[in-house]
This record gives structure tokens, sequence and C-alpha cells, in this order.
């Protein structure tokens, strides 16, 4: 099922394909951006356009606005935490609702579907509303009531072959009126790339499954002399999410820094962007630089390359994102390995085709000549098996068998150890918590949520993860750009994504002023000699 873009390039952080969605009975148009992790529909609300500085052509700038009082079908749930992009400070609220959800400006041109879940918000994060193509459920009070999301429920209808779609961003620099994106649910079109025999398996985290690792970032390029210019831009490899949703690119420090020195740009510390002069810019593209991005399963495999040229990083921003419109260059400083991420910049030169019902997705070279469409079914796997053929996805690897089981024995005794650790912590009556200083009372009300605050969850399958659990007071309504008053902090043990602040258990209090040395030492230094002292225990029995 080929989706047709709106023809229109949307967008206040660069401008971007859109695609339409008629939304409610009778239906009111609004453009969106595509969102490969959410599953949900978001649409401007008019709250949307009271913001300071607010242009005379918001509502058109932001995609167009969704009036609630004006649909007679909406069934309305509430108001919930937008959950999208929440590691990379992303904030605001929606309000909730099942309503009738089409494609394109016609029902003749794309699908319609109802009971789908919308989300009506005023937030400046999302400049224009999105529509997630995801296959997970949407639950709004507990995992038994669940919503099917848009993709899912065409693939319950038969109204496309598989649990599968394939998008590429589209390019605005890309001939004289530029290059639209193309999606297809449930199929891919051969035309639009360079085929490659890279596959890459889910990661473990579903809410961040699509993960490639980048091996390698290179710049190549010509100095105003004529001799070649290289520049490697990734001092490690690392792994990385896709996701189209935002449009930058977040890297660690080090490879922002090789960023700055190799191509002379500036980070801007108000606008948290790296802002463009013209200098700069004319610069950049008299040296008609190209980036190579080398991505594979793992860090030592075999990669495929993905290459942008400097047209793709050269975006314009515009109000309320910045102060005044200037050129930037969509590079994001990572605070650690959760936030990084390859966005909507590098799609628009890569071809990226997800196969949930087999767990495995592709990244290929976009093509951008424009001839004869291939457009692919990909079958179901229960389609398939119905042929006799075998389906099962070999898991790829090149270690040998020792290697393998020296890696499981590791992992086990890794784990053995962490929950060692944990079991001795609470048997020695530590608390698991940093001291925290008991709030005022004007600050303990604003970490009450109001009656209108709920919890949104998304489940896959019998799965389940927490959208919006903030105790935070939030406003759907405010000029402000959303950001939680009073924000909760999750203290973790370092080079561990486990939340001890969530462990079962009795927590103590927290300890009077002269609490004894052992309970000062700090969280950190606990499980290291936690750790320490089950180590000598091993040694022991082992010498036993």
């Amino acid at each position: 099922m080929v989706i047709p873009p709106s023809e229109y390039w949307d967008g206040n952080d660069g401008k971007w394909s859109s695609f339409v969605v008629r939304v409610g009975n009778p239906a009111q148009v609004s453009r969106t951006l595509i969102s490969t992790t959410g599953q949900e529909t978001w649409v401007v609300l008019p709250e949307g356009c009271n913001f300071a500085r607010v242009p005379a052509t918001c509502a058109s700038d932001r995609g167009n606005i969704f009036q609630l009082n004006k649909t007679t079908t909406w069934k309305d749930k509430g108001l919930f935490g937008l959950n999208l992009e929440m590691n990379l400070d992303y904030t605001g609220n929606g309000h909730y609702g099942l309503d009738t959800v089409g494609l394109s400006f016609s029902a003749k041109n794309g699908p319609t579907l109802e009971d789908q879940v919308v989300a009506g918000y005023a937030t400046t994060s999302y400049y224009v509303g999105m529509f997630g193509i995801g296959p997970k459920s949407i639950n709004f009070t507990s995992y038994e009531d669940q919503q099917p999301s848009f993709l899912t429920t065409l693939k319950t209808k038969n109204l496309i072959p598989s649990l599968s779609w394939s998008y590429t961003a589209g390019a605005r620099y890309r001939g004289s009126s530029g290059f639209l994106s193309n999606l297809i649910f449930g199929g891919m079109d051969k035309s639009l790339f360079v085929p490659n025999n890279m596959t890459f398996g889910f990661a473990a985290d579903n809410s961040r499954d699509l993960v490639v690792a980048v091996q390698k970032i290179v710049a190549t390029g010509t100095s105003p002399t004529g001799s070649e210019l290289t520049f490697n831009l990734l001092p490690d490899a690392i792994y990385s999410f896709v996701d189209s949703t935002i449009p930058y690119i977040w890297l660690p420090i080090e490879a922002c820094k090789a960023f700055e020195n190799a191509l002379g740009i500036v980070w801007d510390e108000t606008s948290q962007l790296y802002l463009l002069n013209e200098t700069t810019h004319d610069s950049l593209v008299s040296r008609n630089f190209v980036f190579t991005f080398s991505l594979a399963n793992d860090t030592v495999g075999k990669p495929i390359s993905i290459a942008l040229p400097y047209a793709s990083f050269d975006l314009q921003a515009n109000p309320p994102l910045v102060q005044n419109t200037s050129r930037y260059f969509p590079l994001k400083r990572a605070a650690n390995q959760t936030q990084y991420t390859l966005g909507r910049a590098f799609l628009q030169e890569a071809y990226l085709t997800v196969d949930y019902e087999r767990s495995n997705f592709s990244l290929s070279q976009t093509v951008f000549s424009g001839g004869q469409s291939q457009v692919v079914a990909i079958p179901s796997v229960a389609s398939v098996n119905n042929t006799g053929i075998n389906t099962t996805i070999p898991i790829r690897s090149s270690l040998s068998t020792a290697t393998i089981a020296g890696v499981a024995i590791s992992v086990v005794s890794f784990f053995a150890i962490i929950a060692l650790t944990t079991w001795i912590c609470f048997r020695r009556g530590w608390t698991l918590r940093k001291k925290l200083t008991p709030p005022s009372n004007s600050e303990a009300k604003e970490l009450e949520a109001p009656a209108d605050i709920k919890t949104l969850v998304e489940a896959n399958g019998d799965m389940g993860v927490e959208v919006s659990g903030e105790t935070a007071k939030q406003e759907l309504y405010s000029n402000e750009r959303y950001e939680l008053s009073s924000p909760i902090q999750r203290f973790e043990l370092p080079g561990d994504d486990l939340d001890l602040t969530e462990l079962p258990g009795t927590l103590r209090p927290a300890e009077p002023e002269n609490m004894s040395a052992e309970a000062e030492v700090s969280q950190e230094q606990r499980t290291s000699m936690a750790i320490e002292r089950l180590r000598l225990l091993i040694r022991k029995n082992n010498v036993m």
C-alpha cells in the first residue's frame, strides 16, 4: 500500500516532505511528519499558536489546526504525557482520544480507519504533527485494554500483506522541486534504493529497536587549492538508534568536536544548535563535502555505507526554535549512549525497510533517479510458512564457538554478581536512593499530579512500557515550552541500565544528619565495595 505524500515541505527545523492525515467526522486535514518510533496520530490544537512572537501563518506552518469541538466521532480519553524522545529531553502533553483517521487528501487515495488513537497537542517541541507507523498497541488504563496502532489495524483488516513498511524521508535539495518522501505499508519500492546484503536484527529494547553499529563517519571533500580532504569524524564505533521523529544526528561529544575542527562549525549554547553564518556555509559548499556512514550489525563486522552530501545537512531553523531564522547543521551533542540517534536528516539519503514479523530491518542508499516504480510486497511469515518455506532467520555471528561460550559464561557471571550485589545491599540495610531534601509545601504541590493527568501505556504483545509516569504538574495550554517545572531525578548505577530506585522492598527513611560513615558513602562506592567483597568470597571459595 503506497501512501502518497502531501507535496508540501513543512517544519521549522528544515523543510521536510509531509503526509496528510484526515481526522474526525467531518474530516479535518492536517499535514504530519512520519515517526518511525511512534504509533499514534498527533495533530496541533489551536492553543499551539499561542506562543510568543507567533507568526500570522502559524496554523499553516504547523500543518493546520485540529479542533476537537468540530468532530462528532471523538471519544475522549483525557490528558496524557507525550512519550516520544523523552531521553532527548522532549516534553509535552496531549489531549488524547479515539477518532477516525485517514491518510491522503481523499479516501480514494488512502485508507480510513475508525477508533484510532489521536493526540491533540500545543507544545512546540514537535512543531508539525506526527503520524506514527509503529505496531505497538496503546493502553489508557491497563494492559488488558489495548488500542491497536494504525499499522496493526491495516494488517488485521488484511489491507496489507504483512506487518512491515518502507520509508525514505525525501530530500528538498534534490532536483528543482525536491524529491518527495516515500512510504509503503507491507512492501518496498526496489527502484528507490541500492540493494545490499545487510540485514539488521532488532535490539533487545523494544522502545529503541532499530539500532545499528556506526563504525565510521568519514568526510571527504576538496580544498580551495584542489587537494583532497579526508576527516575521520567518529573516534570510536557506537551503537545508534534510527528514528525519523527528530531531524538531528546525536553523536558523542568527541565526535562533535571532530566535526567542529574539520568543518569550522560552532556550537551555540542559547539555541543548543550548530548555527551557521553565510561565510561558514559558503566555505562548506565550496569544499563539496560528502559524509559517509559505515554501518553494521556490530562494531567489527563488514559494513555497508550510506553517503550524505553536505546539502542534506544544510538546514534552516525558524522561530520559535531560534530567535531569528538561521542556517544550522543538524548535529547534536549526546550526553550518553542512550541519546545516540540517526534522525530524519540521515533518512533523506537512506531507504529504511522494517519487518516486524521477522524482527529485522534494512538500510540502503536511496536512489533519486525518478524512474519507474518497482513496488513489491513483503509477504507475511504466516503466508510464507503455508508454502512450506523455512522462514527461520539465522543469528549472524563472526565469533568462534569457544569465544561464544566464553562470552556466555562472562555474561552469566556478570548478572550473578549484580544479583548478589543487590542482595548484599538490601541485606546490610543500605539505602539505594540518594538522600533528598524534603520539598517545601509549594514544591510538594507542584509534584502532585492533577486528576486529569493520567498514565498512558503502550504494549507489544504481552510486553508493555510506561509512556508517561511523571508525577510533576504539566500544562497543555501553556505558552511555555512544556517542560516539567520540577523534574524528578532518577539515580542509576553507572554503566548499568538497571534503575535501582524501582526495586521492590521496604526502603528505609532518610538518615539523620549524624548518620554513620558507612551510610554516607556514595552509591557508587557502596556498589564497588560490595562487588569487591563478592570477588573475595568467590576467590576464597575457589581456594577452599
